[in-house]
């Protein structure tokens, strides 16, 4: 990453994850603006800090780097302004659509794609482990064999999100399938991506789903529609790997983000652990640990490998599926969509490519009315 001090600009800094990156920026020396019009946190240190009051000089910076950590409604409109600027860089959050609005997808990459700004934007999604140098090492490991593959990928990512005295889980949320399991498709299209040359070519070979959900009961029932599901449990195969675990927000679950990876390299087998929550984060291949800092901060990583992206390879950012851009959130998305509909109707789901994939609709929004409501003693 160059010397020069970097310039991040937050839309949304007092929410958690605009603090977090408002934290990691910091710790890495960078200059930071901010703008949210909701009240500062009594907590927050603005010494260093520069508030901005007005929406419109906020997105006139000439920062080098734009972080929308905004409700969906507000961070649209601040997307198009920004992807209307030359050269702008942005980090915007997922999901990349509501699970009823599909069509958000399409529109949004319709944008990217009639915008005359020159150097065009570049928009990348918020997967932190796609962006952690942990996985960067991961890579390179892989990178070291002349033929490797990946036979299978287990995955756990949990904690518990009903338990009624913490604060932050009464923000509502959508599926887990779109809100959480949606991380772990993008870590998985980004390590196959890499060894495969890009996402597609792993999809084009076949992608089989069965999946299972359970429903959240969520510690403010009276603030949502429909029930939304809790945990996931899937099998999935793409092309000759598979993918298999859960993603669990019901009570008592774990605080974890593990997967263990195996597969053959150069005619050996090879198998890698790892565990990406923060404060208990460890690399293991073949047993042996790679002594990583188990309290790396996942937002100074995402934060660092942007900046080196931006510095390394600007042309590619936007043109290939390798990098968690636009057209790669949209796999993301529709992988999602894929899970919450074998959950739904409890059956295999079976798409032959990526563009079967991007056609595939998961009639979210026909299905709502038949979703149970909290109160209505649906619950299992």
């Amino acid at each position: 990453m160059s010397h020069l001090q970097r310039h991040l600009a937050i839309a949304g800094a007092w929410g958690y994850i605009g603090r977090k990156f408002l934290d990691a920026a910091r710790a890495l020396e960078w200059r930071v603006s901010v703008f949210d019009p909701a009240p500062q946190p009594s907590d927050v240190r603005l010494q260093d800090v520069e508030c901005l009051k007005d929406e419109e000089t906020f997105l006139a910076l000439e920062a080098d780097l734009f972080h929308l950590a905004l409700h969906p409604e507000a961070r649209e409109r601040a997307l198009h302004r920004l992807l209307a600027r030359d050269g702008v860089a942005i980090l915007n959050e997922k999901p990349m659509a509501a699970p009823q609005r599909p069509q958000d997808c399409s529109r949004l990459l319709q944008q990217l794609g009639q915008s005359h700004a020159s150097p065009p934007p570049i928009l990348l999604f918020d997967f932190p482990e796609v962006f952690d140098p942990v996985t960067t090492r991961i890579l390179h490991f892989l990178d070291g064999f002349d033929q490797v593959h990946v036979d299978e990928i287990g995955i756990q990512r949990s904690k518990d999100r009903e338990a009624r005295d913490n604060p932050r889980n009464t923000k509502r949320m959508v599926h887990i399938q779109y809100q959480e399991t949606v991380h772990c498709f993008a870590f998985v299209l980004r390590l196959l991506g890499h060894l495969h040359g890009c996402p597609e070519a792993i999809l084009d070979q076949g992608i089989q789903v069965h999946a299972w959900a359970d429903h959240y009961d969520p510690p403010n029932p009276a603030d949502y529609e429909t029930m939304v599901d809790g945990k996931t449990t899937y099998d999935i195969r793409l092309g000759s790997t598979r993918m298999h675990g859960w993603t669990d927000f019901k009570a008592g679950a774990p605080s974890t983000k593990r997967r263990v990876i195996r597969g053959q390299g150069d005619g050996s087998g090879w198998e890698i652990e790892v565990e990406f929550l923060e404060g208990a984060k460890r690399l293991v291949i073949d047993g042996v640990d790679q002594q990583v800092n188990p309290a790396g901060s996942s937002y100074e990583g995402v934060l660092r490998t942007y900046a080196d992206w931006l510095d390394e390879t600007p042309e590619q950012l936007m043109t290939s599926t390798r990098f968690p851009n636009a057209p790669f959130a949209h796999l993301t998305y529709q992988l999602s969509s894929l899970l919450w509909r074998s959950s739904f109707e409890g059956r295999e789901l079976i798409i032959s490519t990526t563009q079967d994939l991007l056609a595939f609709d998961a009639g979210f929004d026909d299905a709502q009315p038949s979703f149970g409501r909290y109160g209505a003693g649906e619950m299992t």
